[in-house]
């Protein structure tokens, strides 16, 4: 994937997820999470998965794993109540 198309995909996936770190007022180092906060937060993640090759890294709400395919990753869109 070339590099504008990552930052553009990195992008489309931050304003899709960030609605829920808003409506959840997420926060990462007592700071509102922002869209463009989530799109860095994003882009650090699958630089630190190809740069470190770990099979796992977290952030509050995103998670990137290692398949045999790729990169991977997950965002959390919210809980379930356990009631």
């Amino acid at each position: 994937m070339s590099t504008a198309a990552e930052r553009d995909a990195i992008a489309t996936l931050a304003e899709k997820a960030w609605p829920y770190f808003r409506d959840n007022q997420v926060k990462w180092r007592n700071k509102p999470v922002t869209e463009a906060r989530l799109a860095l937060a994003i882009s650090q993640l699958l630089a630190h998965m190809r740069a470190k090759q770990p099979d796992l890294a977290t952030m509050t709400g995103i998670t990137a794993y290692r398949e045999e395919d790729g990169i991977h990753l997950t965002i959390e869109l919210g809980t379930l109540p356990l009631d």
